[in-house]
């Protein structure tokens, strides 16, 4: 249970956390990813334990942007540059939470 808990956010990437990893595109060229539907309670359980959440990802792709609409996060932050360095992002989310870096965690 995650009473009592000192974390205060949480941050995900997408692809192979809340993916599978695999890419898949349609007939078309539409890019495709896979979801796990536990994903949704997850995030509801960290936010009824009043812990903030949030997507840092390097991918800038509308799959993203809904599915961080879908698990109702607190925050999406997408960059196109691949080389965005993890400090940086976790400064980002410093910042744009008021918390202290022990209170950040990143998976």
């Amino acid at each position: 249970m995650l009473t009592g808990n000192k974390i205060k956010l949480f941050l995900t990437d997408v692809d192979g956390v809340l993916t599978d990893g695999g890419m898949y595109y349609s007939e078309n060229g539409d890019e495709l990813k896979k979801f796990n539907t536990r994903d949704v309670m997850a995030i509801e359980l960290l936010r009824n334990a009043g812990i903030k959440t949030g997507i840092i990802t390097s991918e800038n792709s509308k799959i993203v942007e809904r599915r961080a609409s879908k698990l109702k996060v607190d925050f999406c932050t997408r960059q196109k540059e691949k080389a965005v360095n993890l400090l940086l992002q976790m400064k980002y989310a410093q910042k744009k939470t008021s918390l202290r870096k022990r209170c950040l965690h990143w998976l």
